[in-house]
């Protein structure tokens, strides 16, 4: 009797075909970034920025930074789990699957969805989706275990990835002030910008260790959202926000998700 592929890894097959296509990231962007944001009160087409604006700067999942505590914990919890692959390496990937699958998941409703004065409820429907959607690639990780993370793969070369990651990690919002607090309590593990870097940081020393359709799907979404973010002043005036905000906080994302995706552009 010949060996049964599983629907997870049919899945997974089907995402790294694709992933290898032009056509897909096209569609990913429209899809992710073309259609129009829901606000229960209703906006005109010209109000499009301040809507989108107002969304995320209200994200739901915002709440766990203004408590402190939920903060706090997702801050330890990650550096429990990368400490886990170091220390462990096979024993420590299936933890950080999931970590990774639940972390996505959480951001994908919670930033996408926010709670503005203004508009109401506000639902980003494209980074929904297309946020979700990696959620779902690392859902199809945990069922197959393709991230293994063992030692002998472990690239010692890529090792300047790990600043900017640790950047990513601490990203003290503050115009200009390294606040150390936000070690701890800041936006790391509940906004795709700043949690991203880390991930991929994790894979590319591995790399190709690890599950290179998920890792290329998480580092696209992560390039676009990093050129956005980066160009901000160019946009939006070189305000002190906007060139902290944007083009520092966001350079580690920018960085580790093109790098990512140059790992992936050829089969090991």
């Amino acid at each position: 009797m010949g060996h049964e592929v599983l629907f997870p890894e049919k899945a997974l097959r089907t995402l790294d075909a694709l992933s290898g296509k032009p056509w897909f990231y096209a569609l990913l962007f429209l899809i992710g970034f073309g259609f129009p944001p829901y606000a229960s009160r209703g906006y005109a087409w010209g109000e499009l920025g301040e809507v989108i604006t107002e969304g995320l700067g209200h994200a739901v999942i915002y709440g766990f930074v203004d408590l402190v505590w939920p903060s706090v914990l997702l801050h330890l919890l990650a550096l429990a789990i990368l400490a886990s692959v170091f220390l462990g390496g096979e024993r420590g990937a299936r933890a950080f699957d999931i970590w990774a699958f639940v972390t996505y998941l959480m951001i994908g409703l919670g930033q996408g969805i926010g709670v503005s004065e203004r508009y109401g409820v506000v639902v980003l429907t494209g980074n929904v989706f297309i946020v979700l959607l990696v959620a779902f690639s690392w859902g199809l990780e945990c069922l197959t275990g393709w991230n293994r993370f063992r030692r002998e793969y472990l690239a010692p070369r890529r090792a300047w990835l790990i600043p900017l990651a640790a950047w990513a990690y601490w990203s003290p919002v503050e115009p200009f002030r390294l606040d150390p607090r936000y070690l701890l309590v800041g936006y790391f593990g509940v906004a795709y910008c700043l949690t991203t870097p880390v991930v991929l940081t994790l894979m590319a020393l591995y790399y190709p260790d690890v599950n290179r359709p998920v890792m290329r799907l998480t580092a696209f979404l992560g390039l676009i959202f990093g050129v956005m973010n980066v160009s901000r002043p160019l946009w939006a005036g070189p305000t002190p926000v906007a060139i902290w905000e944007g083009t520092l906080l966001h350079l580690p994302l920018l960085i580790t998700s093109s790098y990512a995706l140059a790992l992936t552009a050829k089969r090991p």
